[in-house]
């Protein structure tokens, strides 16, 4: 849990919030008068496992407003704040457990009547009991898996370059027969050879399922499969490499490139956004509110976060330290991004998740000692369903569920003749994809 791994940097935060608390209180009370009944109200925004964050609102902004909340009975924090709200945090509370808080105003050091109450339940421990598969693609020459989407347990795509022998030369004179894409149907993978005119063949690198009826996928440009049919987007900007697709619906599509471009598709047309970070930019994740990009530069150690809220993209953090130097708030740098309702689950180089609750600005995380690897600079993507539900994929194959309480390796391919690129966790399926021994790769769990 959070709590067994604080670190100097740790303590330092709670030191700070503690004082912060202080001055608070000490404040309020300077201030000369207190409303008799102020209008306060109580949510619980986050939920987690071993964690509860409850906010507590008023529609009075200028005034001091003491308050005890209890949980069960058992007082939680009893201090004081000026503004329209504040969030504290209960780390005490145990997972799949059901707790009722209640707020009270305190008025001149006595507990006022009017109460307020929020009854929340914690995540349960998720399951992690994946039976699990290896499938290899090729045989002719090198090949890889660099991309996968999962639709459901039975409708997967994975894209790359897949060579397989062609014993009499009939597909181009090599010998070799390429494909650019296999698909899953929940009994075999079905080779695909995709390139809609007036495209030529070509590997591809990136591929994200909106739904079953809207596939996109491509590496300098991107295509489109709309019910059954690929089709070829010509009037794409140059752009170069193409890294990571998001999108959660035609209308609101977002491609990332190592020039650091981001192109917008509104179901009309594409547009090079407003973006002049010079990044790699290497993953992007997003929902109907906001979108998060990761990315760092080729020349320099600099990472960031980039996020798109309203109209433009703005740096969200930075590292100039690959590791990382907690003393300094130097999270390392930036590999992936998962957007759940409400946060940005973040894995940097020195940290396994880096939670950033987004509508509220705040921060937590989970250091890397927490997890099983010796270097959080080997994952390439973290990905999943919920806080109690996560995994971090790394590019030796291993995959590192975190169940909401701890994380442990539940797949290692152990072998070192290998490189993987991309995975993806949906519902209880989870796909890893790469290459071994020269040929392409693709790991599934099933849970």
């Amino acid at each position: 849990m959070l709590s067994d791994n604080n670190s100097k940097a740790k303590t330092a935060m709670t030191i700070i919030l503690l004082l912060i608390a202080m001055i608070f209180a000490m404040s309020c009370r300077e201030c000369p008068t207190e409303p008799d009944v102020p209008d306060l109200s109580l949510t619980a925004p986050y939920v987690e496992t071993s964690i509860v964050w409850l906010k507590i609102s008023s529609s009075d902004s200028t005034t001091c407003k003491s308050f005890i909340v209890q949980r069960d009975a058992l007082v939680v924090l009893e201090s004081s704040f000026h503004g329209k709200d504040t969030l504290i945090v209960d780390k005490t509370v145990q997972p799949n457990t059901s707790y009722t808080y209640t707020l009270n105003y305190v008025n001149n050091r006595k507990i006022q009547d009017e109460t307020e109450s929020v009854t929340v339940t914690t995540l349960d421990i998720s399951n992690r009991d994946f039976q699990w598969n290896v499938y290899y693609f090729g045989g002719c020459r090198l090949s890889a898996i660099e991309g996968v989407s999962i639709i459901d347990k039975d409708n997967i795509w994975a894209v790359g370059e897949i060579a397989v022998p062609d014993p009499d030369s009939s597909y181009n004179g090599t010998g070799c027969r390429l494909y650019n894409a296999v698909h899953w149907d929940g009994r075999e993978w079905e080779p695909n050879e995709i390139k809609p005119p007036p495209f030529v063949y070509s590997s591809l690198s990136s591929v994200y399922a909106i739904s079953d009826s809207f596939v996109w996928a491509g590496i300098t440009s991107p295509v489109l499969l709309k019910n059954n049919i690929w089709s070829a987007c010509t009037d794409f900007p140059s752009a170069g490499w193409m890294n990571d697709i998001w999108s959660n619906s035609i209308e609101n599509s977002y491609f990332i490139f190592h020039t650091g471009i981001i192109v917008h598709y509104d179901g009309v047309s594409y547009q090079i956004m407003d973006n002049e970070q010079q990044l790699n930019l290497k993953i992007i994740d997003g929902n109907d509110e906001v979108v998060f990009t990761t990315g760092y530069s080729s020349s320099t150690e600099e990472s960031r976060i980039l996020r798109f809220s309203g109209n433009s993209w703005k740096t969200l953090f930075k590292s100039f330290n690959v590791n990382g130097d907690l003393e300094s708030d130097d999270y390392g740098r930036f590999k992936s991004v998962r957007v759940l309702d409400g946060i940005a689950i973040i894995n940097t180089s020195a940290l396994a998740i880096l939670k950033y609750f987004y509508r509220d600005n705040i921060i937590d995380y989970i250091l890397k000692s927490a997890t099983p690897l010796k270097n959080c600079s080997s994952v390439i993507h973290i990905d999943g369903n919920n806080f109690n539900d996560l995994c971090l994929f790394t590019v030796a194959g291993e995959i590192i569920h975190y169940n909401g309480v701890d994380f442990n390796i539940c797949y290692d391919f152990g072998d070192t003749d290998c490189m993987f690129f991309y995975g993806d966790f949906k519902d209880d399926t989870i796909c890893l994809v790469g290459e071994a021994h020269g040929y392409a790769t693709i790991i599934v769990g099933q849970r």
